[in-house]
C-alpha cells in the first residue's frame, strides 16, 4: 500500500464514522475501482503496477457527499469481473448502494436485433440475477440505457421484454429496478417535446412496472455546440419533469456525460455542473428527481464511442488525479 492509499484510507475510514450517508436521495459516480500507483489516481488500468482499491476507499475524502455507485454490466460479463463479497463489504457495508446498469444491447439495439437475441437476453439477465441474489442490502438495476434509437422507440413489444426484465430482476431481495431512455433530439430546444414523445409506444405500458424512470445526458463539442453544452441542465430539468408528468413515477438521473475536452472544456464542465447544483432542488420538487450520478470519477484515456476523443474528458478528475474545476462543484450537490 502506497502513501497516498495509506492516507486516503485512514481519512475515509474517519469521515465514514462522523459522516452518515443520507439514503434518501442517490448521488453517485462511475469508477468500480482506480489505480493508485506512483502516488497517482488513474482509472482502472491492466497495467496498474499494484492491485486495484474500490472507489469507496477514496470517496469519503473526495466526495463525501456520495452514496451511489454505478456499476456496468455490458454483454461480455463475467461473474469475476465484480466480486460479489467486495461489493458487499466495501460497497454496501461501507453505505454505498450500487447503482448497476445492464446495457446488454447497447448501440446495436432495434425491433430486428432485440428479437434476435431476446432468449440469449434473458439468460444473461437470469444470469445477473442470480449474482446479485448474493448481496444483501439495497441495490439499483437500471436496464438498456440510452436504449431508444434504431427504431426501436416505436415498437410497442418491447413493453412486454422490458416488464419480464423488471419481474425477473426483483428476484433478488432488496432491488429497485428501472429503464433508461436517452435524451436525443434537437438540442437547440430545452424542451424538446417532438423527440421526447417517439419513445412513448415502447415503454407506455412497462413504465407502471418501473420503480422510477432513469435518463441520462451526454455532451462533447465534438457533436455539441457549446451552447448545447451550456443548456445541458436546463434541457435535463425539462427532460426530468416531463418523464415525472407523463408516467407518474419518480425519476433518476442515471448518468451524466459532459466531457472536457476542447480548448475552454473544463470551464464548461464546471459551469455546468454548477448549474445542476443550483438546479438540484427544483429537480426533486418538480421532477421528483431521487438520484444523480456522475459519468466517471476519472478520465478514461482508452475510452472510445460516438463522441470520439471527448470520450476521454468524462470524467471529474482528469487521467492523473488532478481535480477539475467541475469535482468542486459536485462536492457542493446536496443529498438532503
Amino acid at each position: 500500500m502506497n502513501r497516498l492509499h495509506r492516507w486516503l484510507v485512514v481519512c475515509s475510514t474517519i469521515m465514514m464514522v462522523s459522516m452518515p450517508v443520507e439514503a434518501r436521495f442517490y448521488l453517485g459516480v462511475g469508477g468500480y475501482e482506480v489505480c493508485t500507483a506512483e502516488n497517482q489516481l488513474t482509472a482502472y488500468r491492466d497495467n496498474c503496477p499494484q492491485a486495484h482499491v474500490p472507489v469507496t476507499d477514496l470517496l469519503p475524502v473526495l466526495a463525501p457527499n456520495t452514496n451511489a455507485v454505478s456499476i456496468w454490466i455490458n454483454r461480455d460479463w463475467q461473474e469475476d469481473w465484480y466480486s460479489a463479497e467486495d461489493i458487499q463489504h466495501k460497497y454496501i457495508d461501507r453505505g454505498y448502494t450500487p447503482v448497476f446498469i445492464f446495457y446488454w444491447f447497447a448501440d446495436d439495439i432495434s425491433p430486428e436485433f432485440v428479437e434476435t437475441n431476446r432468449e440469449a437476453y434473458l439468460k444473461d439477465l437470469q444470469r445477473f440475477t442470480t449474482f446479485i441474489q448474493q448481496i444483501d442490502g439495497e441495490k439499483l438495476v437500471i436496464l438498456n440505457p440510452e436504449f431508444n434509437q434504431n427504431g426501436i422507440g416505436a415498437y410497442a413489444p418491447f413493453n412486454d421484454l422490458l416488464i419480464e426484465s423488471m419481474q425477473m430482476v426483483r428476484q433478488a431481495p432488496d432491488t429497485k429496478v428501472s429503464f433508461c431512455v436517452g435524451d436525443f433530439g434537437d438540442y437547440s430546444y430545452v424542451r424538446d417535446l417532438q423527440n421526447w414523445k417517439t419513445f412513448h409506444p415502447s415503454i407506455v405500458r412497462a413504465a407502471q412496472e418501473a420503480d422510477f424512470i432513469s435518463f441520462q445526458e451526454m455532451r462533447a463539442v465534438t457533436r455539441n455546440s457549446v451552447q448545447g453544452l451550456d443548456q445541458t441542465p436546463y434541457r435535463a430539468l425539462e427532460f426530468a419533469r416531463y418523464l415525472h408528468e407523463t408516467y407518474n413515477k419518480p425519476t433518476f438521473f442515471a448518468y451524466l456525460a459532459l466531457s472536457s475536452y476542447g480548448s475552454e472544456g473544463e470551464d464548461v464542465q464546471e459551469a455546468v455542473y454548477k448549474q445542476f447544483s443550483a438546479l438540484l432542488p427544483i429537480f426533486k420538487q418538480q421532477a421528483d428527481l431521487i438520484g444523480f450520478n456522475s459519468f466517471h470519477l476519472l478520465d478514461v484515456p482508452y475510452h472510445q464511442g460516438y463522441f470520439k476523443e471527448a470520450e476521454k474528458h468524462f470524467g471529474l478528475m482528469d487521467q492523473r488525479g488532478r481535480e477539475k474545476g467541475a469535482m468542486e462543484a459536485f462536492r457542493r450537490l446536496n443529498t438532503n
